[in-house]
């Protein structure tokens, strides 16, 4: 199928192939109902710790490909934030049926998304690179760059003076 603009040229074409496999093929794709790309995972909950959006997570270390709650400070395993906190919901999503790109939990790995986030490290202020913290799934300010190194989240874009909350982070695991 293809749709064309009212001068006739072709903007859009759908294509189902032979395979059952779709595609779309366009200029430009906006898209508006979410802030993040997210891949589906399959997740490990080895201490029950439920996870929830906002959640940070990191590679399992029993080497499976799943993913669980990040349980340490700057965890080199790190690897996306649980998509869809505050309403802030993923914009795209790639999974695979059946394989090992499969799961039920969104994981964002790119964009903005709300991260649960601790301060005891210090304030976290817009800007700051975010790691993981001692408190499961959360985030802190990375403070030690030598420690930092490869266990970098993201930029923080919101602030949390003290305490325990939610940090608007722009996801880039560095």
């Amino acid at each position: 199928m293809m749709l064309r603009d009212i001068g006739g040229t072709t903007r859009i074409n759908l294509y189902v192939a032979s395979n059952d496999r779709g595609r779309v093929v366009t200029d430009e794709l906006e898209i508006r109902g979410g802030a993040d790309l997210a891949e589906h995972f399959d997740v490990n909950t080895p201490d029950g710790t439920e996870l929830s959006p906002g959640m940070l997570v990191s590679i399992s270390a029993d080497g499976s490909g799943s993913l669980e709650a990040t349980t340490s400070a700057y965890d080199r395993r790190v690897a996306g934030i649980v998509s869809g906190a505050n309403g802030v919901m993923p914009g795209l999503t790639l999974r695979q049926d059946g394989a090992v790109a499969d799961g039920e939990v969104p994981v964002a790995l790119t964009g903005r998304v709300y991260v649960l986030a601790d301060a005891s490290n210090g304030s976290i202020a817009p800007g700051d690179l975010l790691t993981s913290a001692d408190l499961p799934g959360h985030a802190m300010k990375a403070t030690d760059r030598d420690r930092a190194q490869g266990a970098v989240i993201g930029k923080a874009m919101t602030c949390l003076d003290e305490g325990t909350g939610m940090v608007l982070v722009l996801v880039n695991l560095q």
